[in-house]
């Protein structure tokens, strides 16, 4: 990889002003002369673009890294570009961590507490920084890239939160959309509250779609039934809560929120379901949380006592540099609503009850949501959505292709988070041909599952957690 540092305006409307830096990794067409640059973004909002380019043999086809340069960078406020800080690594794991429950007056009051001492510590560290790491000048600072690499239309392929940023970049530079593939539809039209509560609606479904799975295969230790199995789910959380349960490291049993945080995780990729199967025995057979908590660290950047990097900083920071301010009563009519509806596994995770509760704490907040998305004007643009997707539902990417002037929608009938590179010969021949000749997909082209999924060995199975699959 070669790695650049770029120097862009903190903020777009004083040009000559103070610069911040964005990080940058390129990978080199393999076949010699490219036809150009692909940008590339894996989502989040707070996942490393410069990692996505490091694994790029597993994300990319053969022939798109044979004929583009692959470009990742981490956008303003993440990773190795100036970034957001907030509180020191150990106090990130602490927080992470910590099981506080917000349906009680005495919860909701603890973790506000611990929200005011994050949005402090993040004003006395990176200050003016907060109110500039939105999706706006990230979607800019692509603008400037694509022009340091002499491409004069920016080519670009964007999971999860990075179809966010394209649509972003679409609506802002319509005429300079290139080709342009927007994996697992991020709906920038909700306000954050809304699109979280509909989000955990979907991780609800993905769950009964494991346990149907899991039931199915026989022997399932959740139970006879997906009602057994969910109820055997709801169960082991309330436990959690009240009894941690044991795990390999006798400082850190698991609570719930860390369970909750890992069979999130795991919704996430269902070629990992067989772990989810042994994370499961071992915890109702032997009343062990250990593969769980090995999950929950893999997926939140855990190292040691505390946690790497700045994911979960930047994506408070983000989120709250994007949306409207939301009051406390939307907060607990939602968290009501899930309890409700999703009565497996339905509840704000800690993630985003922070970021709701450190938001009210900050300085500045926006008048309105990043969307929709229109780009009037723009080269045609492919909207993907996988049918079972958890983290992003598939009605999101039918939104976003309804709401943009000129696209067309795939859709891969399959489970999981997004569909490019995940096994189906028919989503990759299409975006594959479209990359590198620029035919257009046909419009409403569905995809079928290819193989029996979830079949993926315990070795497979653990490798694809270790590359850490929580972007969306």
């Amino acid at each position: 990889m070669q790695c650049a540092n770029v120097k862009v305006p903190l903020d777009y409307k004083k040009p000559g002003g103070k610069a911040i830096t964005v990080a940058m990794a390129k990978l080199p067409a393999k076949g010699g002369k490219p036809i150009g640059s692909l940008f590339v973004n894996p989502g989040g909002p707070g996942e490393s673009g410069i990692d996505l380019v490091s694994r790029a043999d597993k994300s990319f086809s053969k022939d798109v890294l044979d004929k583009y340069d692959i470009i990742g960078f981490d956008p303003r406020g993440v990773g190795s570009s100036t970034p957001v800080d907030c509180v020191d690594d150990r106090e990130l794991g602490k927080i992470l961590d910590s099981d506080i429950d917000t349906s009680t007056e005495a919860g909701r009051k603890a973790r506000k507490a611990q929200a005011r001492q994050i949005a402090k510590g993040c004003k006395d560290k990176s200050g003016e920084l907060l109110a500039h790491v939105g999706t706006e000048p990230a979607a800019r600072d692509m603008d400037v890239m694509r022009g340091l690499v002499g491409d004069k239309k920016l080519n670009y392929l964007g999971f999860s939160y990075g179809t966010s940023l394209g649509g972003m970049y679409a609506d802002i530079f319509p005429k300079k959309v290139g080709r342009m593939v927007l994996d697992g539809a991020a709906n920038p039209q909700q306000s954050f509250l809304p699109s979280t509560y509909t989000q955990m609606l979907s991780f609800e479904k993905s769950f009964e779609r494991y346990a149907e799975r899991c039931v199915k295969a026989g022997n399932c230790s959740l139970g006879p039934s997906v009602d057994a199995a969910k109820k055997k789910m709801r169960a082991l959380l309330d436990q959690a809560r009240v009894k941690p349960f044991k795990t390999s490291d006798p400082n850190r049993p698991l609570n719930q929120a860390m369970l909750h945080s890992a069979v999130i995780s795991l919704l996430y990729e269902d070629r990992t379901w067989s772990v989810f199967n042994q994370a499961f025995d071992q915890l109702i057979k032997q009343n062990d949380g250990s593969l769980f908590l090995k999950v929950f660290d893999a997926t939140s950047s855990r190292e040691g006592d505390g946690n790497k990097g700045n994911r979960a900083e930047a994506y408070w920071a983000i989120n709250c540099a994007d949306y409207a301010q939301e009051s406390e009563a939307d907060y607990l009519k939602y968290a009501n609503k899930l309890k409700r509806e999703a009565p497996a596994i339905g509840a704000f995770s800690t993630q985003d009850t922070v970021a709701f509760y450190m938001c009210a704490e900050l300085p500045h907040h926006p008048k309105s949501n990043p969307g929709p998305y229109r780009a009037k004007g723009s080269a045609p643009i492919v909207v993907i959505g996988t049918r079972h997707d958890p983290a992003t539902p598939y009605h999101w990417a039918q939104a976003l292709h309804k709401s943009l002037s000129n696209s067309v929608l795939l859709t891969w009938e399959g489970d999981g988070h997004t569909a490019y590179g995940r096994g189906s010969s028919c989503i990759g021949s299409a975006v594959d041909k479209y990359l590198l000749t620029g035919e257009v997909p046909k419009d409403g082209l569905v995809c079928p599952v290819e193989k029996p999924q979830g079949q993926e060995s315990q070795k497979q199975g653990k490798e694809t957690q270790k590359e850490g699959f929580r972007e969306g």
